[in-house]
């Protein structure tokens, strides 16, 4: 009995291990399956692969790029303490409106010392000017009357010389008479005394003359002090000069104690907070125009020959997702990237690994309206068809 049973088991065994015979039409329908669904991967791989395959060769592809601005710095001008701060991050502002206040007290008064001694100054000249004019008239009046005194020394002295020559004239018809004993004694004493009174009449005449010409030199003489009035106004306005130069300055200082935007912006940080005493040259806020932004790109040197001035891009930013920008390529750099780096890497032992280097280009955006932020990150689509 149990070979029975053994014999059965192992019947029973071998049927279930026996293999599963399939018709042909089956597998003919089981292999088609297969190939339609390898055929439907493959189309969808290609499907998926083309566009990635067409923009291989028509387009150049840029993650290395940022939103760039004309980011403004704005530093103090002068040394003072901060009174005012009225924007804060963030905050638009207008062209002139105010971004910081400094304390202007010490800064007015010695505007107000040089002022003073400006008008001190302004009133020294205007003495000395008009003494210069008094003198000029009172020396004009005696050079006046000292050339009259001349010329009427002069007359007396021409007239008292016709004097004396008719008195020498008289005097030697007198001697002749007297020698004829025509004429009395008394008559050639009288024409004698006659001829005497008219020589010192001419002499003081004469003397007149020189006189009046003393006077004319001293009038000149006089005249000497309008160069001394004229070298005190020559020093009075050099000072004056330096005045008004240090006049500039103060009032530049002062204006410096407020600082104002520029153009049109927004702020993007501030440094400073009300109180604070600055140093010339401290870093007050920073601000950019809005409207003025564009993309500085890197891109590899492989791919550099493609792109040229002009050509068109599609700019995508990541704070935007779902949205495309249209660009222009309106720069290229003439260095790469690793030439402009503040720490350049030189290779003095020999030992070299080639890496692909970048070069710097410029794409302006069109903003269509949004507010970019500089600094976001963004890729860039560079078309090279054209």
């Amino acid at each position: 009995m149990d070979e029975i049973k053994t014999g059965a088991a192992i019947s029973e065994d071998a049927s279930v291990y026996e293999p599963v015979r399939h018709s042909p039409a089956r597998r003919s329908r089981t292999r088609w399956a297969r190939l339609a669904v390898i055929s439907a991967v493959i189309a969808v791989a290609v499907w998926l692969a083309t566009p990635w395959v067409i923009a291989r060769f028509t387009t150049v592809h840029i993650n290395d790029a940022r939103i760039a601005a004309r980011v403004v710095t704005i530093s103090s001008e002068t040394a003072g303490r901060v009174t005012a701060i009225p924007v804060m991050v963030g905050d638009v502002v207008n062209k002139d409106d105010l971004i910081a206040a400094f304390d202007r007290e010490s800064s007015q008064t010695q505007l107000d010392a040089v002022l003073s001694k400006l008008a001190a100054t302004d009133a020294q000249l205007s003495e000395l000017q008009a003494r210069k004019v008094l003198l000029d008239k009172q020396l004009s009046a005696r050079r006046d009357a000292a050339q009259a005194g001349i010329a009427a020394a002069e007359a007396n002295h021409e007239a008292s010389l016709a004097v004396l020559t008719n008195a020498r004239t008289r005097h030697q018809r007198a001697i002749k008479l007297a020698q004829q004993n025509i004429t009395s004694q008394q008559t050639l004493d009288e024409a004698r005394a006659a001829l005497d009174t008219a020589s010192q009449q001419e002499r003081a005449a004469f003397a007149a003359i020189e006189n009046a010409r003393a006077s004319l030199a001293i009038v000149e003489a006089d005249a000497e002090q309008l160069n001394v009035l004229e070298s005190q106004i020559a020093s009075l306005l050099a000072e004056r000069s330096g005045t008004e130069a240090d006049r500039s300055l103060k009032e530049i200082d002062l204006a410096h104690r407020t600082i104002s935007a520029r153009f049109d912006g927004i702020v993007d940080a501030t440094f400073v907070d009300v109180g604070e005493y600055v140093a010339s040259g401290t870093r007050i806020a920073m601000y950019h125009a809005p409207d003025d932004v564009w993309i500085d790109a890197n891109v590899k040197e492989t791919e550099f020959g493609r792109i040229h001035l002009g050509s068109r891009a599609s700019i995508t930013v990541d704070a935007f997702p779902g949205r495309t920008f249209d660009g222009e390529v309106i720069g290229m750099g003439g260095a790469a990237t690793s030439q402009l780096a503040l720490l350049p890497s030189p290779n003095p032992s020999g030992n070299f690994t080639k890496v692909t280097q970048r070069l710097p280009i410029r794409v302006e955006i069109d903003t269509d309206g949004t507010m970019l932020r500089p600094g976001m990150m963004v890729e860039v689509y560079v078309d090279v068809t054209d």
